[in-house]
């Protein structure tokens, strides 16, 4: 098995209001059906269903900031009618329990392991983490949540930016090309975060903003193409979820959106809250 992650020690024990980075892929497992109606226009009967496929948490803070200690690929109970590469570098075999080289579990313990870190009160740092929560089916109060995605943004612009280009243009660092890497995208939300902190504080917050969407403006929003090994390569850039619970391949999500456990108030009678506090939701794997 490829070791691409250090489990935390008891020393780094998360806690209240522990900053964690995440990030996640996903893969399809069931194609949208098409129809055309008597308009002859296309219409959409059934839509596409994701399923979670990789999920990444590196440190926020520390003497190993930035470093894994989770990364966990999704054993697949379904058969995967696209792997979507380019958005989520999982390739076949990645989710095989007979082919894969990763470290492997079941939905059930992916998810137990950030309703874990959820209850202990860490906030989740990450860019676009509505998209990451929707797939991963889980809810996370806004007190700890972390989204870069909003501190970069002017609602009079009404455009929200992605990372690759705020990574381009903030950090001087190319990421996604070719494919996306979870635990790459994860650590580049952090820095983006720490960079949002230093404006700040230097009080050129605004200034930086304003030179963000004015190069943003001439460059199309998009970073530009970068060269590796002598040849240009293009970046990718995420296809965006359905709406909330549409569309996502976990048990109870066409319709209900994410079912995270919901915190449960100390000292409720035996059986009414899970061992850390919790009750599942519908829907819930832990159900």
């Amino acid at each position: 098995m490829e070791k691409t992650y250090r489990p935390l020690t008891p020393q780094e024990a998360p806690g209240e209001g522990t900053v964690i980075a995440l990030d996640t892929e996903f893969v399809a497992v069931r194609q949208p059906e098409i129809e055309m109606n008597s308009d002859g226009e296309r219409e959409t009967i059934r839509p596409i269903v994701y399923a979670l496929a990789r999920v990444s948490v590196v440190r926020g803070s520390g003497e190993d900031e930035g470093l894994p200690f989770i990364d966990d690929y999704i054993a697949s109970k379904e058969p995967i009618v696209d792997y979507l590469t380019s958005y989520s570098g999982i390739v076949h075999g990645d989710l095989d329990p007979r082919l894969s080289k990763h470290n492997l579990v079941s939905l059930k313990i992916a998810y137990k392991k950030l309703w874990i870190l959820l209850n202990l009160g860490c906030k989740f740092l990450g860019h676009g983490l509505k998209q990451d929560f929707r797939v991963t089916n889980i809810h996370v109060p806004k007190a700890q949540v972390i989204d870069t995605i909003d501190f970069f943004f002017v609602k009079a612009r009404l455009r929200r930016l992605s990372l690759a280009f705020l990574a381009w243009y903030l950090l001087r660092e190319d990421i996604q090309l070719e494919t996306h890497d979870s635990i790459e995208d994860a650590r580049t939300a952090l820095k983006l975060y720490r960079k949002y902190l230093e404006y700040q504080d230097a009080g050129i917050l605004e200034t930086i903003l304003q030179d963000i969407y004015r190069v943003g403006r001439e460059m199309n929003f998009k970073a530009p193409a970068a060269k590796k090994d002598g040849h240009i390569i293009e970046r990718t850039e995420t296809p965006p979820v359905l709406g909330a619970g549409e569309g996502l391949g976990l048990p109870g999500a066409a319709s209900s959106g994410p079912t995270t456990p919901v915190r449960k108030p100390i000292g409720l009678a035996p059986g009414t809250g899970g061992s850390f506090g919790f009750t599942p939701g519908k829907g819930s794997p832990l159900r």
